[in-house]
C-alpha cells in the first residue's frame, strides 16, 4: 500500500483551514500522506486503521489528530463491501479538519501564541488519539464549524486549538522516532500486501504468497516491507490479528482460546505470547482493564 502524497488544499481560498465531511458506504482512501495536519472524527464507521507504524482496529466516536507527511489509512472490515446479505447496509461518516501548520504558525507568531501550538504539531506527527471530555469537547466544536461561517467559524478553529494546547487526555499512536520513509515514487506494492492482510490474517498467510502477489522473492519482500513500515512482515500480521482480537474482547467475547484461533493464531501459547508482546498486558489482563 504506497501512501500517496495527497494535495488537500485545491482551492487558493483555503487558506489556513478547510473542512471536509465523508458520508460513503465506505472509505475509499488509499495509504496516504499530506502537508497539512488533520482532524478526523469517525462519526459512523469501523475496521482497522494505520498511522505511521500504529496498526489498530478502529469504530464509531474516535478522534485523531494527524501531523504533517504521517502515512495514515481507514480501512474498513470485510462486511463494508458485502451487497445482499440482508442486513442494514454498514456507513462510513466523517469529518476532517485540515489546516496548514506553516501558515498557521506564521498567523499565530503576530499574537505570541505560537509557541503553544508548535508543541500540540510536534506530537501530531506520532498521531494523537483523544479521550474523555478533550473528545467530547473537540468534536462538539467540529459539528458545530459545519453550520458557521467566516468570524463565527475561525472562533471555533481558536478554541479547537486552545484545547488541543491544554490537554492531556490524549495517547500517541506511532512510535517514538517514527520517521515517514516512504517515497512518491513507490508502486502499489504495499498497498495490495496490506489489503491482502485485511482479508486474509484469520488465515495461515504464507510469506511465498504475500511476496508472489508483488513480484518479489522472499528475502526481497522481507527487506522492502520492514525498510518502509520499520517492523518485520511477521510483527505487521500479529498486530492486525492482536487488534482484531481486542475489538472482540470489546464487543464482549471473553472465550480467550475462541479468540486465538478466531484471529488467525495457530495455537493458544502463541497467542498469548505475540499479544503480551504487542499490549504489554497477558489477554486475561486486557479483559480484566476493559471490566473496569
Amino acid at each position: 500500500m504506497k501512501p500517496i502524497f495527497a494535495k488537500i488544499q485545491e482551492d487558493a481560498q483555503m487558506n489556513v483551514f478547510a473542512m471536509r465531511v465523508i458520508d460513503l458506504p465506505y472509505f475509499s482512501t488509499e495509504f496516504h500522506f499530506h502537508k497539512e495536519c488533520q482532524m478526523v472524527y469517525v462519526m459512523e464507521s469501523e475496521g482497522k486503521r494505520i498511522i505511521g507504524d500504529s496498526v489498530e482496529t478502529f469504530r464509531s466516536d474516535e478522534l485523531i489528530l494527524l501531523g504533517p507527511d504521517i502515512p495514515h489509512v481507514w480501512h474498513n472490515d470485510k462486511r463494508y463491501f458485502e451487497k445482499g446479505n440482508g442486513e442494514q447496509e454498514p456507513h462510513a461518516r466523517s469529518i476532517a479538519l485540515f489546516f496548514d501548520p506553516e501558515k498557521l504558525l506564521e498567523a499565530l507568531t503576530l499574537f505570541g501564541m505560537a509557541k503553544q501550538v508548535e508543541g500540540v504539531l510536534k506530537k501530531a506527527r506520532r498521531g494523537m488519539k483523544f479521550s474523555g471530555h478533550t473528545k467530547q469537547a473537540l468534536k462538539k466544536l467540529l459539528i458545530e464549524m459545519l453550520s458557521q461561517h467566516d468570524f463565527t467559524r475561525l472562533v471555533s478553529f481558536m478554541k479547537i486549538l486552545d484545547l488541543l494546547a491544554r490537554t492531556r487526555e490524549y495517547e500517541l499512536l506511532a512510535s517514538q522516532g517514527y520517521v515517514n520513509t516512504y517515497q512518491v515514487k513507490d508502486n502499489d506494492r504495499i498497498n495490495q500486501v496490506f489489503k491482502y492482510v485485511f482479508s486474509h490474517f484469520k488465515t495461515d498467510i504464507q510469506l511465498d504468497d504475500v511476496a508472489g502477489l508483488v513480484n518479489m522473492n522472499k528475502q526481497a519482500f522481507c527487506r522492502y516491507f520492514k525498510s518502509r513500515t520499520q517492523k518485520t512482515f511477521v510483527q505487521f500480521v500479529n498486530e492486525v490479528r492482536v487488534g482484531h482480537a481486542c475489538k472482540l474482547m470489546a464487543d464482549g467475547d471473553t472465550q480467550i482460546a475462541n479468540l486465538a484461533y478466531n484471529c488467525g493464531f495457530n495455537s493458544l501459547s502463541n497467542f498469548n505470547r505475540f499479544f503480551k508482546e504487542i499490549k504489554e498486558v497477558t489477554p486475561r489482563e486486557y479483559l480484566k482493564m476493559l471490566a473496569v
